[in-house]
């Protein structure tokens, strides 16, 4: 009865996803009534707005995944290392962008960073552009961190690095050459997920 449930359970699961996917894709391939056909994604894969505009937000996107690895696996892995004690404020704090609307973190944002502020980052296209991936990192961070935390709990990250510390390993040879290696997975993970959220964010791409 238990198999019965579990395989009911997943079977509901991959409805519920597999669903709207094949309604879309149906959708989709229907710009001629009543034949399938790729015109639709030939009309939009030639826009040159489209190209642009795409290229753009996998370049957004990249970037704030190599912020998010180069902000967030040095604090995870310090903090395991060294400050447990702060693994909940810090787990706290990391939650707040789930909860504050990202409308309310794009307008904060302008507010602190406007042309009269004491950083004005509006003022230019390289200056709206490093605020905006400011904020695609702040949206991803509740993601980014959970992935890197989960990854650092299943290697033992004292004795890593006792042992790379023994042989004349430094910080940044530890982090990078040891460390990162050991929990890729976990930031790949995480930056698959920070990619989806770039691409799909509308709110700070618009304000």
């Amino acid at each position: 009865m238990k198999k019965l449930w579990a395989w009911g359970a997943l079977a509901f699961g991959l409805l519920y996803f597999l669903l709207p996917l094949i309604g879309m894709t149906n959708f989709s391939l229907k710009m001629r009534r009543g034949e399938y056909s790729f015109d639709a994604y030939a009309k939009v894969l030639g826009d040159p707005q489209f190209q642009q505009t795409f290229t753009y937000s996998v370049t957004m996107a990249l970037v704030t995944i190599l912020f998010g690895v180069i902000l967030v696996v040095p604090t995870a892995y310090w903090v395991r290392l060294r400050l447990p004690g702060l693994r909940p404020y810090i787990e706290f704090v990391t939650l707040l962008p789930l909860v504050i609307p990202a409308i309310v973190i794009v307008f904060g944002y302008i507010r602190l960073y406007n042309t009269s502020s004491w950083l004005p980052l509006t003022g230019s296209l390289m200056g709206t552009n490093l605020l905006l991936m400011f904020g695609y990192a702040t949206l991803s961070l509740p993601y980014m961190y959970r992935a890197v935390d989960t990854g650092l709990s299943s290697i033992d990250v004292r004795t890593l690095t006792e042992a790379a510390q023994s042989l004349g390993a430094g910080w940044t040879r530890i982090l990078f050459r040891i460390i990162l290696p050991n929990v890729l997975i976990a930031v790949l993970s995480g930056a698959f997920l920070t990619f989806a959220i770039v691409i799909g964010e509308f709110t700070m791409g618009r304000c």
